[in-house]
């Protein structure tokens, strides 16, 4: 897991300075109502990041946490990120990662096996949470700093173990 600890805490650091040379107003625009603005792409990943660090840690302790997922679209709209200052969101999402990158370069090898219920048609195990957080952030900046093109909510599907 140090390989994939050290892949985010270098993908955060070289984006970092890209995400905040896009300006509040663009970060924000959202060109029809049905896709998220740069700052609902950063929104969600800080509450995927927030929901990655809870399976984490608790993957650690317990052998199959059980069932442990979030309604991403409701999560986005509830805290109301096209409101955030970018400056603040991009800091934010920022610190979280490293110290998700942190937790993740510590993590117990003796649990990597150990289950939890995302909504897949299986459990996914640690290993494959980990492994797919780092994925699933790629994923997401790409579309801001390469594609520019914000998210279709109803596009974006998860990877199944």
């Amino acid at each position: 897991m140090i390989d994939v600890a050290r892949s985010l805490k270098a993908k955060i650091d070289a984006v970092k300075p890209r995400l905040l040379a896009i300006s509040n107003d663009a970060a924000g625009a959202k060109p029809v109502p049905d896709k998220w603005s740069y700052k609902e792409i950063l929104g969600h990943l800080v509450d995927s990041a927030s929901t990655n660090h809870q399976r984490i840690v608790r993957m650690q302790q317990i052998p199959d946490i059980g069932k442990f997922s979030y309604d991403q679209q409701r999560w986005v709209a509830v805290q109301q990120y096209a409101s955030e200052p970018w400056p603040e969101l991009v800091e934010f999402w920022y610190l979280f990662n490293a110290h998700l990158a942190h937790v993740i370069a510590h993590v117990d090898q003796g649990a990597l096996q150990h289950t939890c219920d995302v909504g897949y048609a299986k459990p996914a195990t640690l290993k494959f949470i980990i492994e797919d957080y780092l994925r699933h952030v790629e994923h997401h900046i790409t579309q801001i700093l390469e594609e520019q093109e914000p998210l279709e909510r109803t596009k974006w599907v998860r990877r199944t173990p």
